[in-house]
């Protein structure tokens, strides 16, 4: 869940091993500018660090296009969650993450700090004046709540990296209330592994649309505007085979709320291998093959209970 942005970006200068370059921010951060550099120095890791950030995160191997990554598409390594990030667009594809018990527990006041991404250029960048506009909300996909066991993990979800435009009530009813429900099957379940994305469909034809025909937020019309976005669920066992769950949802401004809420988004259950070919992209390249068919074509018969 999120706030609106504001109109003007302030400029501070963030200085680390890997990177040089003006890190901007909205004026309504909630964090010091000392504290807020010190952060953005935390996306900057080393290569082992990125390795390490797979690892924990992507269990099944790295995410693959079917025809190839574009040459405008790239891996954006944090060590709380990794993101898939579209240059064109500027919005993340999809993030993946391990999320815990000791992350969601946490009891921590909220802290918002949106910014431009440091690690981005100019032309690659989201910013503020981008969602400076009426209609569509500043839409994480790791949400800042999932991440509350430090400061510093929840600061660093509020990059525009990891932001796409929401209707207000997708984000503020809809999506809030399934991130909300994710966390508490952490609560129950456990270490949980989860892939959330945006869709890019405009006719619903099942395959992703080229770049240049995604709808931009008005009205500088630099950041595009998803159709659909997904969340894939997967409870890793030791033993047996993984227990998972895929949801897909069209991107809209109804309001679902109550049981109405419910109905709604078990209608919207899918499959990871839907969510595959409506995307493009492979989620689960290293299983083996009959391993990966059973998990693409498992569709779960409802929401996971919360208790």
């Amino acid at each position: 869940m999120t706030i609106k942005g504001f109109t003007t970006c302030v400029a501070a200068v963030l200085i680390s091993s890997a990177i040089v370059r003006a890190a901007e921010h909205c004026p309504d951060c909630e964090v010091s500018d000392a504290k807020r550099a010190q952060y953005d120095a935390l996306l900057n890791l080393n290569a082992s660090q990125k390795l390490n950030a797979e690892t924990r995160h992507i269990p099944y191997g790295m995410p693959v296009s079917a025809g190839g990554a574009l040459a405008h598409e790239h891996m954006l390594h944090q060590k709380d969650y990794v993101t898939w990030y579209d240059d064109d667009l500027r919005v993340p594809l999809w993030v993946a993450y391990r999320i815990s018990r000791s992350n969601v527990s946490t009891v921590r006041e909220r802290l918002d700090c949106f910014r431009r991404d440091p690690r981005l250029s100019n032309d690659s960048a989201a910013e503020c004046d981008d969602y400076f506009e009426p209609t569509f909300d500043q839409g994480h996909l790791a949400p800042n709540a999932d991440f509350k066991r430090t400061e510093s993990m929840m600061i660093n979800t509020y990059v525009y990296s990891n932001m796409t435009p929401q209707h207000k009530n997708f984000n503020e009813h809809t999506w809030e209330r399934l991130e909300s429900l994710v966390r508490m099957w952490t609560q129950k379940r456990g270490d949980l592994f989860v892939i959330t994305g945006a869709v890019f469909d405009q006719n619903d034809h099942k395959t992703r649309d080229a770049d240049n025909l995604a709808q931009r937020v008005p009205p500088r019309n630099r950041v595009a505007i998803p159709t659909h976005f997904y969340k894939i669920i997967i409870q890793k066992r030791l033993l047996g085979a993984a227990d998972s769950i895929a949801i897909l949802l069209p991107h809209d401004n109804a309001k679902h709320t109550g049981d109405a809420w419910i109905t709604y988004v078990t209608d919207h259950i899918t499959t990871i291998g839907e969510i595959e070919r409506v995307t493009g992209i492979d989620f689960l390249p290293g299983l083996s093959a009959t391993k990966r068919a059973a998990m693409e074509n498992f569709k779960a018969p409802a929401l996971w209970p919360k208790e």
